[in-house]
C-alpha cells in the first residue's frame, strides 16, 4: 500500500488530481483475491478526484 500513497503524495504536491480506481487481485492486505472484492479503499477512504476543467469562452 505504501507505493499508492507515494503517488497521492506526489499529486498533492503537483496540484493534480488524485482518482484511485481500485486494488488489483492482491489488495491492500496483499492478500490474494477477486478485484472487487479488494475494492478501492485507501485507509477507509475512496479517493475520486476529478481534474478542474476551465472553459475559455470565445467570442
Amino acid at each position: 500500500m505504501i507505493w499508492v500513497l507515494n503517488i497521492k503524495k506526489q499529486c498533492e504536491k503537483q496540484k493534480v488530481a488524485f482518482f484511485f480506481k481500485q486494488w488489483g487481485t492482491r489488495g491492500s492486505d496483499s492478500i490474494k483475491r477477486n478485484k472487487k472484492e479488494n475494492g478501492a479503499l485507501i485507509n477507509d477512504k475512496l479517493y475520486r478526484e476529478y481534474p478542474k476543467i476551465y472553459y475559455e469562452h470565445s467570442k
